[in-house]
């Protein structure tokens, strides 16, 4: 099982998560992660991270200290991710911009994380080499070059197509920020439409948006649903398309992502109240045997 589970992170590689990140993460650091086609996702709220996390083994998580908990109350959430198997597997990185010298060193030293804490002494561009370097470090991209959105149940993904006298509607079943898979109308199967086929004066509705590109045909698939096309964008497609693309495979996988917890039940658990940072501070001072080593989870 270890080694199967090593074989799909390398090929898949990890999702990236970040906690209630800071303005400026949202602006310099991730847009940059889903240009470099990462898989990168949003996390407004504590609450809903976890019933994430327990979905998505395996993967990173980069928290912002500054909001939502204070400082001991983040300590004690990421200690308590120690008491579930699935919990820790995630990779959990926290990152802050007021945190003090003294709690960075209890991080450090007592919450069990695989990295510092990221801090940003040296500005937005030191912290974005700094989780750069984490992400490759672990792999996060794996054998993936693009993140794709998959389409299937959005009834209004569509592809129009002009060929000939007539427009054409296919429905998009996925994309990418350098293709897309269709399913072709019965209309087109008797047409002589084979692979390397140009199609130009293609509009893809994107969301609320539409964009006008030009496509081949890079393979043909049948299936018992139909005929499939896999189509790849030409190189000369203007960067602006691209991350029109890249914006809108981001919002649906993201939005997916936040429906695939709809109706189960939050973190509510109070992390104020735990006592893991109590603990770890008192450790901090102590130089005799900690007393309170016996206590499940508390072993710092």
């Amino acid at each position: 099982m270890a080694e199967q589970n090593e074989s799909q992170l390398d090929i898949f590689g990890r999702k990236i998560f970040f906690l209630n990140p800071a303005y400026p993460v949202k602006k310099e650091i991730i847009s940059k992660l889903q240009a470099q086609e990462y898989e990168v996702y949003n996390i407004e709220s504590y609450r809903e991270a976890k019933p994430l996390l327990r979905k998505n083994p395996d993967s990173i998580l980069f928290i912002n200290l500054d909001a939502q908990l204070t400082v001991s109350g983040w300590f004690n959430y990421v200690r308590t991710f120690d008491r579930e198997d699935i919990l820790q597997t995630i990779k959990v990185i926290v990152m802050s911009e007021r945190i003090k010298a003294s709690d960075i060193n209890i991080f450090n030293k007592f919450a069990h994380l695989p990295y510092e804490v990221i801090d940003f002494n040296e500005g937005i561009e030191g912290v974005s080499k700094q989780i750069e370097k984490i992400i490759i470090d672990l792999n996060a991209k794996g054998k993936r070059q693009y993140v794709r959105a998959s389409l299937t149940h959005d009834k209004d993904a569509s592809l129009f197509w002009n060929h000939g006298s007539k427009m054409h509607q296919l429905k998009l079943l996925d994309i990418s920020s350098v293709g897309m898979a269709v399913r072709c109308p019965p209309v087109l199967e008797n047409q002589i439409i084979a692979k390397n086929f140009l199609l130009q004066d293609v509009t893809m509705r994107l969301g609320t948006k539409q964009v006008v590109v030009e496509a081949v045909i890079y393979g043909i698939k049948q299936t018992p649903d139909g005929t499939l096309w896999i189509l790849l964008l030409l190189p000369s497609t203007a960067p602006s398309i691209k991350e029109e693309i890249r914006a809108y495979v981001s919002k649906t996988i993201e939005e997916k992502m936040l429906t695939s917890i709809n109706g189960e039940r939050k973190d509510d658990e109070d992390y104020a109240v735990l006592n893991y940072y109590n603990l770890a501070t008192k450790t901090k001072t102590k130089t005799s045997i900690n007393p309170f080593a016996t206590i499940p989870g508390s072993n710092f």
